[in-house]
């Protein structure tokens, strides 16, 4: 199945992940602090529109709460409740201090190392960042070229995986799941010979398409 799934995106041309809208009206509204960085956002989202807002976050505070926000609006969609919960995550005490921090650990020390302070139980945990949106921050942060790619783990693709491989390594709560879903992914990618992060994306795009989500494929 995932053989069949890397075949297919590579024979189409390796596609990124469709671009969906946005509602940037509401998060201008929720966020006006964070005005010019929602207005030079495209109309479209996809994951090539976040890489230079979150290669700032290693900078200082607010540059790293700014890449959480512009992961949040790419992550969240057309969901109504996507301002609310992000407005929950940063009103966690030094939440941008903390995203910070993590930022740095993930430039410095690599991505299991970030992982740590950002989950269950660490220094850098924030309310309401669970695993779903905290690897997406970490992707997006992650400098190019590390050896182990800080890999997204969201319902869609830990649902790909229960279904398809009958692995049960669901994205909910930090624990260690999250290194088997990385170690994972990795040996998947070695096999297939392309990136791990072309494994994540190949079955993001699959279940999206079948649970007909906003992300789906055309």
């Amino acid at each position: 199945m995932l053989d069949d799934l890397v075949y297919r995106w590579r024979s189409a041309g390796k596609p990124p992940e469709p671009s969906i809208a946005w509602p940037r009206a509401r998060w201008l509204a929720a966020f006006p602090q964070y005005g010019d960085l929602l207005r030079s956002l495209p109309s479209q989202l996809d994951r090539t529109a976040h890489r230079a807002v979150c290669a700032e976050a290693v900078v200082d505070a607010k540059s790293a709460e700014r890449a959480l926000v512009a992961v949040m609006a790419w992550g969240q969609g057309n969901n109504g409740y996507a301002q609310i919960r992000t407005s929950d995550v940063v009103s966690t005490p030094r939440a941008a201090d903390r995203l910070l921090s993590v930022a740095r650990t993930l430039a410095a020390e690599g991505a299991v190392a970030a992982c740590r302070r950002l989950g269950d139980d660490h220094d850098c945990r924030l309310y309401r960042l669970g695993p779903a949106f905290g690897t997406k921050y970490l992707y997006f942060c992650q400098p190019v070229g590390q050896e182990i790619t800080a890999l997204i783990h969201d319902r869609l693709v830990s649902d790909w995986l229960l279904e398809h491989a009958a692995l049960a390594l669901i994205s909910e709560g930090w624990s260690e799941r999250r290194s088997a879903y990385s170690r994972q992914m990795r040996a998947w990618a070695a096999d297939l010979g392309c990136a791990a992060d072309d494994v994540e994306l190949c079955t993001f795009r699959e279940m999206a398409t079948d649970r007909d989500s906003q992300w789906s494929t055309p």
